[in-house]
């Protein structure tokens, strides 16, 4: 007696033959009926396991497509002009506290 993953392979090789059931069914020696039941039954019950493969298949291999990957957009640094023509140039991921004190020295005027 076949078992329920020998079915689903035949109804799949049904499917894909584009042949009747009854033409199908004569070919490969059993009753169209069984193939429009197990065809029910197995949609029914959903998507089964697939089986392990056998030792004796060879192993298939899907193709795969590498895709570089993609540079991350850098921010622009910030430029911060003071009324003394000084300007300061902030990079992404500055210290506010550093920067608070570099901007109040930077804008003391200097005599030279």
């Amino acid at each position: 007696m076949a078992t329920r993953v020998e079915w689903a392979e035949r109804v799949e090789r049904w499917e894909r033959s584009g042949l009747s059931a009854e033409k199908f069914a004569r070919r490969e020696g059993y009753k169209p009926k069984q193939l429009y039941w197990w065809r029910w039954k197995l949609r029914a019950d959903g998507p089964s396991r697939p089986s392990p493969p056998s030792s004796t298949e060879t192993p298939r291999f899907l193709p795969v497509h590498v895709v570089a990957d993609v540079v991350p957009v850098v921010p622009e640094p910030i430029e911060i002009a003071l009324p003394n023509g000084r300007v300061v140039r902030v990079r992404p991921g500055f210290d506010p506290a550093t920067l608070e004190r570099v901007l109040a020295l930077a804008a003391e005027e200097t005599s030279c």
